[in-house]
């Protein structure tokens, strides 16, 4: 498991997200925090940042959302929690 929670820059999260994502193994997770913000709903005035990396790179592999991680409807990290599929 990895969870990514430096700098919330879009460009940086991506790298990192294709990095860890090269090392993913079928059913490990990776972690993204923070894509509630950039408008997600929180703070609408930043950058683009964790959700924006998020959606580029889900499109590019065969990497997956884990919604059912999201406990009680409320998280900092929606559609943050990603696996491997198997």
């Amino acid at each position: 498991m990895v969870i990514l929670d430096s700098d919330h820059a879009r460009d940086h999260v991506l790298e990192e997200l294709r990095i860890f994502g090269r090392l993913m193994t079928a059913g490990n997770y990776l972690v993204v925090e923070d894509t509630n913000v950039n408008g997600h709903p929180c703070f609408p005035t930043t950058a683009p940042g964790p959700t924006e990396a998020l959606e580029t790179f889900l499109a590019e592999t065969d990497v997956e959302t884990d919604v059912t991680r999201e406990e009680f409807f409320l998280s900092f990290n929606p559609l943050g929690f990603l696996r491997r599929k198997t």
